[in-house]
């Protein structure tokens, strides 16, 4: 077992546990009792660097690729994560996540040694600036539903004997604050206040103004309203073709129906001529119906008028003959 080492040698930013409240920076409490709290957590669940977009991002130890990818928000331990690798490292139980990354270097399946570089640093999924988030879980047992989302606390791999390269590479990545790391080695306050002044001169080229920092949730909103407007416009356009589809199906059918039709030399509409011929059937129907209930030769043979009659003779006499003739 070669030990465990730094992913990269950025300060940390945020450690594991750690809370805030003053979610925009401008002094007053956003989130009373703190941010992650409010949503259900412990405190942060990872470890964050300080990296800048294209920081390479090291494996922590020896292990094998199990996700390298876009989390996106379907991924069941990585979702919302961004770009992400997952790794596990079976020589110690663990498997640790990379976060927010630009690229993954590595593809699932890979063994991958500690040191090596398997991505690069970004912001992608929900990060508001470039960092690396890192987190651990236990590679068996670990909860999605617990305060932390089955994460554990990586201090002592990363900061304490089981990283025999610390001693080495911590002299930039400044150990976050924790119960087990001695307190001369967690970030000063005027380490704080530079490593700000040095996140804001990146962001925003100075100290950002309440309505820098509210441009992102501005920003947000506004598109929000423009999705809502849309969607409101796509429900009024459907109404609109429905109720139009139902004016032109009334004015179809009566086109239909006033369309005229010549009768005896005069015009009439489709529609009356329709009535005449249902009365006309209407008035033949009792004629027929006698008709085929009688079932007497002569008294059906008395209603022909004889030129017809004489007619139906010559007829089936041709027809009769014409079976002789066979």
């Amino acid at each position: 077992m070669t030990g465990f080492t730094l992913p990269t040698s950025r300060p940390v930013t945020q450690a594991y546990l750690a809370e805030f409240d003053d979610w925009n920076g401008d002094g007053v409490v956003d989130y009373p009792g703190g941010f992650y709290h409010s949503i259900g957590w412990d405190g942060h669940n990872g470890i964050d660097y300080g990296c800048f977009d294209g920081d390479p991002v090291e494996s922590v130890a020896d292990g094998i690729v199990t996700f390298a990818g876009d989390a996106g928000l379907w991924h069941p331990i990585l979702s919302g994560g961004g770009n992400a690798i997952l790794v596990e490292h079976p020589d110690y139980g663990v498997q640790t996540e990379y976060l927010h990354l630009s690229a993954w270097l590595v593809k699932e399946g890979q063994s991958v040694s500690k040191g090596q570089v398997i991505g690069r640093s970004g912001h992608t999924g929900a990060a508001t600036a470039p960092h690396l988030h890192l987190g651990m879980l236990l590679m068996n047992g670990y909860n999605l539903n617990d305060r932390m989302r089955g994460r554990i606390d990586p201090t002592p791999y990363l900061y304490g004997n089981l990283n025999p390269d610390y001693a080495g590479k911590g002299g930039a990545a400044i150990a976050p604050q924790s119960g087990t790391i001695n307190e001369e080695d967690s970030m000063s306050a005027a380490d704080v206040e530079a490593l700000k002044n040095h996140f804001n001169m990146a962001l925003y080229g100075g100290a950002p103004t309440k309505d820098q920092l509210a441009a992102p949730l501005w920003k947000l909103a506004a598109n929000n309203q423009g999705d809502i407007r849309t969607a409101r416009d796509t429900i009024a356009e459907v109404k609109r073709i429905a109720t139009q589809n139902q004016v032109d199906i009334r004015a179809t059918a009566a086109r239909v129906w006033a369309t005229t039709i010549s009768r005896a030399g005069k015009k009439i509409p489709a529609l009356q001529e329709l009535a005449n011929i249902f009365t006309k059937v209407a008035n033949v129907e009792p004629a027929v119906a006698q008709i085929l209930e009688n079932t007497d030769a002569d008294q059906l043979a008395a209603q022909i008028p004889d030129d017809l009659a004489q007619q139906v003779v010559d007829a089936l006499a041709a027809r009769l003959a014409g079976k002789d003739a066979v």
